[in-house]
């Protein structure tokens, strides 16, 4: 884990929840619903910005941007969960929630196990693509 080395223990200055689509069944009809599956904010530094401006349409506004995000390698993240970041969440910020949604991760391990750096990680790519409200 990243914090088991002193120099890296405060990069993880955000935090993310994890919604995730799950089937469910109520009195024998089935459906999907969308569940929040860690019981608590996982720790994460969302990187690599790229933000641009507002898209206008005839009848809306969009935002889209492409970033990334680092986290332990034991957190639950899979393509397609949608994420709620909270940019410095993990400093005591409360910022409101950023949404995206996940692509497919991928771990990056240390060669000889953590031993050496601990910089081994889960690096997972984000999407955002929201309408601009009010």
């Amino acid at each position: 884990m990243i914090f088991d080395n002193p120099i890296f223990r405060t990069w993880y200055t955000d935090t993310v929840d994890v919604y995730r689509v799950l089937p469910t069944s109520n009195g024998g009809i089935d459906r999907q619903e969308r569940v929040k599956v860690n019981p608590s904010p996982i720790p994460c530094r969302v990187y690599h910005l790229e933000k641009g401006g507002p898209n206008i349409t005839n009848n809306a506004a969009r935002e889209r941007s492409s970033e990334k995000l680092a986290c332990d390698l034991s957190a639950d993240i899979r393509a397609g969960d949608e994420l709620m970041v909270i940019r410095g969440g993990s400093l005591g910020h409360d910022n409101p929630p950023e949404r995206y949604f996940a692509g497919n991760p991928a771990s990056y391990y240390d060669p000889v196990g953590g031993a050496l750096t601990g910089l081994q990680h889960k690096e997972v790519g984000l999407l955002m693509d929201n309408i601009i409200g009010r």
